[in-house]
């Protein structure tokens, strides 16, 4: 009987470490995960904090509205992730110049097919809406 209550013991001892090791490996990985989704939503809502748009004018030509947008924060924007809304929908549109970035203190002009009245609205990247009434 000693040596089968032995042999019991190491086997229940070698299956709980073993069940132990699996239960943290997978904690570990989840806590992991977990971390990194925390800091890259502080990244972005640190990134919604530094951006700043500004719609300078909005000329309408030929059932054609020309918007023009500053970006008057810190942090270089990508346009063609936005998004443009134009009385509650969205619109495609062009960005004129062509650029991939938009960088701090310049304008680009956003170009959609669309008349007069209009409530346009700038979704950015992350986010913000910047409105602008045209009557």
């Amino acid at each position: 009987m000693g040596f089968s209550s032995t042999a019991g013991l190491i086997i229940i001892l070698s299956t709980v470490l073993v069940c132990s090791i699996y239960i943290y490996s997978s904690a570990d990985l989840n806590a992991v995960k977990l971390n990194n989704a925390y800091s890259e939503y502080i990244d972005n809502l640190n990134n919604k904090a530094h951006e700043k748009l500004v719609i300078t004018s909005v000329v309408n030509s030929n059932n054609t509205l020309y918007i023009t947008v500053l970006n008057n924060g810190s942090l270089t924007l990508e346009p063609h992730k936005w998004t443009i809304m134009y009385n509650g929908n969205p619109k495609s549109f062009e960005v004129n110049p062509d650029v991939m970035y938009l960088t701090p203190l310049n304008n680009i002009t956003v170009i959609i097919n669309a008349t007069t009245p209009a409530r346009i609205c700038v979704v950015s990247d992350y986010g913000n809406m910047y409105y602008y009434n045209l009557n």
